[in-house]
């Protein structure tokens, strides 16, 4: 039988699966080679720390979070199944057949763009220090939220920092410095 970690109690699981070996282990603590770690309503923080304990030990992780949420933990943690709280049935159908989504590629426009973000510039400023259009600000911005599944600036915003995708310093706006 297949186990599977959970972080905390959470009764409906055993019942929800009733062909894994559900154990509670709260922290980090992995023991032996579990299947899956399940987590319910991890913060972004907290979800990132069990990505980087399990990586490379071939241990899937899912997360339970809410509805609202769901968009923005996809797009950051691509490898990671994201459920909600009425999918809770259907989990070990989709703990089995889960695989991973690949890594979304940006164009040079789209990584120059995000790059920008981090300095709230409005379309005009972006257009201006990007040399395009401000329509081809706002196309490319909706183009990166197509990619991504986001919603908002705020929310690629934190997409492109948590995968690395922009610098800490805008390659643009070192130029002006110097």
């Amino acid at each position: 039988m297949r186990e599977l970690i959970a972080r905390s109690e959470i009764p409906q699981l055993r019942e929800a699966c009733p062909r894994y070996s559900v154990h509670v282990v709260p922290g980090l603590a992995v023991t032996g080679r579990p299947y899956a770690i399940m987590l319910f309503h991890p913060t972004l923080m907290e979800l990132a720390d069990e990505v980087i304990a399990a990586e490379g030990r071939g241990v899937r992780i899912i997360a339970s979070v809410e509805p609202y949420r769901r968009l923005l933990f996809e797009a950051l943690y691509p490898d990671v199944l994201i459920i909600d709280d009425s999918e809770m049935a259907l989990l070990p159908d989709l703990i089995d057949g889960f695989r991973g989504r690949k890594r979304i590629r940006f164009t040079d426009l789209e990584k120059r763009t995000l790059d920008e973000l981090p300095y709230g510039l409005c379309s005009k400023e972006l257009s201006n220090r990007l040399g395009i259009s401000e329509r081809s600000v706002r196309r490319t911005k909706q183009k990166l939220m197509m990619k991504t599944g986001l919603l908002s600036s705020e929310q690629l915003l934190i997409y492109a920092l948590v995968q690395g995708e922009i610098s800490t310093r805008s390659s643009s706006r070192s130029a002006d410095m110097g």
